[in-house]
This record gives structure tokens, sequence and C-alpha cells, in this order.
């Protein structure tokens, strides 16, 4: 994919929302937990922005590790709600910063984006989230429901560690209980399928 796609995609994303309500913010976590997964087994700074106009949202959204440059991302998405349905796009970025970040190539080859279509909406009590990456060799493909503070996720390739012999397939990697108080947040999770758990904690400014 060539430097003016991903440069138009993002003009025409902020045109789109205009001079609507924008906002900020930063979460600080004891270490990046996302469906399941431990990314860099180190605490972490979550700043973001968002613009939104109407029922149009594009923001970005990123993750550093504060003591390894193993777990960077940086992101962008573009967001739009239809009645009870919310349509997200998010473009998944992990740069190096040596040199060769590959930033313009959305190629599966060069590793660099990893590109998800996301539907999010709610049967009653229950919220019902499933992500699709178009742009991964691996395909993935997530599927999560809560109920109040609790949710289940379920997913396969990139979601799932399996053997040499082992086929890929769709597994439950996600069990977590959350509670929070005013800005402060603690999750509790299992991941089945990696036989592990997680006490995440976090706080927002």
């Amino acid at each position: 994919m060539k430097k003016s796609l991903i440069l138009t995609l993002i003009t025409t994303a902020i045109t789109a929302v205009g001079y609507g309500q924008s906002s900020i913010g930063i979460d600080i976590y004891n270490r990046y937990l996302w469906r399941g997964t431990d990314f860099g087994n180190a605490a972490a700074l979550q700043p973001y922005l968002e613009f939104k106009k109407g029922d149009l949202s594009f923001g970005a959204w990123s993750s550093w590790a504060v003591n390894s440059g193993s777990a960077n991302e940086n992101d962008i998405y573009v967001s739009a709600e239809f009645k009870s349905f919310s349509l997200t796009v998010t473009d998944y970025f992990f740069p190096g910063y040596e040199g060769g970040d590959k930033l313009f190539d959305y190629s599966e080859k060069a590793g660099s984006h990893f590109v998800e279509a996301s539907l999010s909406t709610s049967l009653g009590p229950v919220g019902i989230t499933a992500g699709y990456f178009f742009v991964d060799p691996d395909k993935s493909t997530y599927i999560e429901a809560s109920y109040g503070p609790l949710s289940v996720g379920a997913g396969n390739g990139m979601y799932t560690i399996e053997g040499e012999d082992e086929k890929d397939s769709f597994q439950v990697v996600n069990v977590g209980l959350t509670a929070s108080r005013e800005q402060f947040t603690a999750t509790y999770v299992i991941n089945p399928q990696q036989e592990t758990s997680f006490l995440v904690f976090g706080v927002s400014f």
C-alpha cells in the first residue's frame, strides 16, 4: 500500500469529524493485557486521543512498555455507530524505532500492520463484540460476550498457541472479572488456552 493511501484515510477521517468534540487521556496499567494475551511483560503507559462528530469517531491509541521497546503499539481507528451497532476498523501498528518500521507497507509479509474490522452490539444486558483481521497472515477471529463485570472471549490465529503438530483452532482465551472505583480498574483474567492467569490494575487520567 502506498504512502498516499494511509495519508488519505487519515485526512478523510479527520475531515469527516470536522471540528467535532475531541478528547485526550492516558491509562497506566501494571501490564498490557489484550484479549487474554500479555504484551511486553511490563507496566505500560497508554495515551489516546479521539475526535467525534455525531456517529463518527476517529482516534489514535497506543501502548508503551516502561522497560522495553518490544511491546510498542501505535494504532489508529475509525468507528461509526448505526442504531444499536458500532462498526470499527482498527489499524494495529507495532513500531520498533530502529529505522525499519515500514509504516506505509501493509503487506502481510512486512508484518508491521494488522488491520481488523469489528462489530459491537448489545442483546439486552449482554454485550457482544466480534472482530476479524483481514490484514493478518492467520486471518484471526475473536468473539467476546460480556454481562456486567463478567466477560468471556474466544479466538483463533494470533490468540492461540499450538504445538508444531496441532492445527489452529477456535478456543476460549479470555475469561475476565472486572471491578472499578472512580478512575481505578482491576480485572482478574484467566486464559484457559495458555493455562495462565493475570491480575491487571489500572488508573485513568
